[in-house]
Formats: C-alpha cells, sequence, structure tokens
C-alpha cells in the first residue's frame, strides 16, 4: 500500500461475538507502520459522526503528544481550559486500545458499538491517516447528504486543495 494510507471503502460484517475482520490492503498498512510483529490500534466514537475511527498506534501517539504539548494554562481565563478538559475527558474515555488477532480481525467492544448503532453491516472507510467503521445505512445517509448540499461539498473540496 505504500505511502498511500487508508483509501477506498470495504463492506464488511461484525460476526456474532463483535469481532470485524480488517480488509487486507489496510492491514497491510497497519503491519507496515507497527512496532514489531503485534499490529495494535486505538479506536474511539468520533463525536461528530455515529462511527468508529480507528488511529494506528503511531497516529494516535503523534496526535496524544500534540495535546500534550499544547496544554493551556488553567489559570488565565478565557483559554478554553474546561472546554478542551471537558472533551479530551469525552474522547479519551471512549478510546479502546486493541491488537488484530492473528486472523486480522479486530474486537469492537459493545459500548463502541453500542454510541455508534454499529450492528451487523458496516462499511469501513478510509481518510488516509486514519479509517472509519460506519452502520451501512447511515453512511448511505450521510453521502446522499453530503452530496445534496454541492456548495458545502465544494467549499470542503476547496479546503483541501482539490
Amino acid at each position: 500500500m505504500g505511502l498511500r494510507g487508508f483509501i477506498s471503502r470495504y463492506d464488511h460484517t461484525i460476526d456474532s461475538h463483535g469481532r470485524l475482520s480488517i480488509p487486507v490492503k489496510f492491514r497491510e498498512y497497519l503491519t507496515a507502520h507497527s512496532e514489531g510483529s503485534v499490529v495494535s490500534v486505538v479506536m474511539t466514537t468520533s463525536h461528530v459522526d455515529p462511527c468508529v475511527v480507528v488511529y494506528p498506534l503511531p497516529e494516535w501517539d503523534l496526535m496524544t503528544q500534540g495535546w500534550a504539548n499544547s496544554k493551556p494554562d488553567a489559570d488565565s481565563p478565557g483559554n478554553g481550559f474546561i472546554a478542551r478538559k471537558d472533551y479530551l475527558r469525552l474522547f479519551t474515555s471512549r478510546a479502546v486500545d486493541t491488537e488484530l488477532d492473528k486472523q486480522g480481525r479486530i474486537l469492537l467492544p459493545a459500548q463502541l458499538r453500542e454510541y455508534t448503532g454499529l450492528e451487523k453491516d458496516v462499511v469501513l472507510v478510509g481518510r488516509v491517516e486514519v479509517f472509519e467503521i460506519w452502520d451501512r445505512q447511515k453512511l448511505e445517509q450521510k453521502d446522499a447528504s453530503l452530496l445534496q448540499d454541492m456548495e458545502r461539498l465544494q467549499e470542503a473540496m476547496a479546503s483541501l486543495g482539490i
């Protein structure tokens, strides 16, 4: 998969034990960006969309180091300290660190499945440095809504330089 990251979408099914098979292309990228033979990821909810976001461990570490290096001063009024602290608590309290098993599956904890409404039919969607796990119907609704708002879509594409 090289340096392309997580791209494309894959339809999959969560089994009766809450396990989800990770697509081969995603596994290859995860393996190439892991330390040693164990492939670890961190999963959490999006808080913006009803999906699970999966971070390769190095990507999660980079993001959390950025948080540690930009600590606001708790004594300075108006710096967003409380909102930041509350958001980090919510975001990290839902985070789960897990490993791919020998069959290339991850266990999606019941708590994450409940938060996001994931039951059986899911779609794994690449977002370059991370990937998302969506309920198939919710993603179809989200995509249809996005395609109806061409002005917003064009603004987003322009912000990405597309």
